[in-house]
């Protein structure tokens, strides 16, 4: 847990020091542009990589444990269903920017018969520029996440498996070697029986 909120502490004190280097006026700009162009989709984005860094961080804690192997592999599916929801989140809100501009600009039949830059501009204003940077978002997030978990956990991760693997085969192999000196065993005693 101390990672996930030394991970929210660094984006938040990053994010406060990058608008305390941005001059006055360009805070406000930067905060009207997330706005306009992710609109409330920041906070689905925002909880759903919160959630992705503490199921990261869950999964991170649990490697060195070879018992609790259903543990590792639960947390290793939640933290790509973090992956794809964030993607998802890009989709979800493509349909709702597309959906919103269509609305607003065909809500005005009128305006349709003014010139091709006015109903672009109802179009852009409408959700249109939404849609497109909630695409990219959510998909440049979405490989970042994919990065983010190879490049940190991606290595303990095969290690586990594969220890996992290797104790699973040592086993077969032990029971099999068992099998092989029962039946030498019962082979050395079947001619002293045939012999008597």
């Amino acid at each position: 847990m101390l990672a996930v909120t030394s991970y929210l502490v660094g984006g938040v004190s990053g994010y406060l020091l990058v608008l305390m280097l941005i001059p006055d006026g360009s805070q406000v700009a930067l905060l009207n542009w997330a706005g306009d162009n992710l609109g409330l989709s920041i906070w689905a984005f925002g909880l759903c990589l919160a959630s992705f860094l503490a199921t990261l961080h869950l999964l991170q804690s649990r490697l060195g444990d070879t018992v609790n192997y259903r543990s590792v592999v639960q947390l290793d599916q939640l933290s790509d269903v973090w992956i794809h929801v964030f993607i998802g989140i890009g989709v979800v809100w493509t349909a709702i920017g597309m959906r919103s501009a269509l609305v607003d600009t065909l809500s005005a039949p009128q305006s349709l018969g003014n010139d091709a830059g006015q109903v672009l501009e109802r179009l852009v204003d409408g959700g249109i520029l939404l849609a497109l940077s909630t695409t990219i978002v959510g998909a440049a997030g979405g490989y970042l996440m994919r990065l983010i978990k190879t490049v940190s956990i991606g290595g303990q991760l095969t290690e586990f498996y594969y220890r996992h693997e290797r104790v699973d085969w040592e086993a077969a192999l032990g029971r099999l070697e068992n099998i092989e000196h029962h039946l030498a065993a019962m082979d050395q005693r079947r001619p002293q029986a045939s012999n008597s």
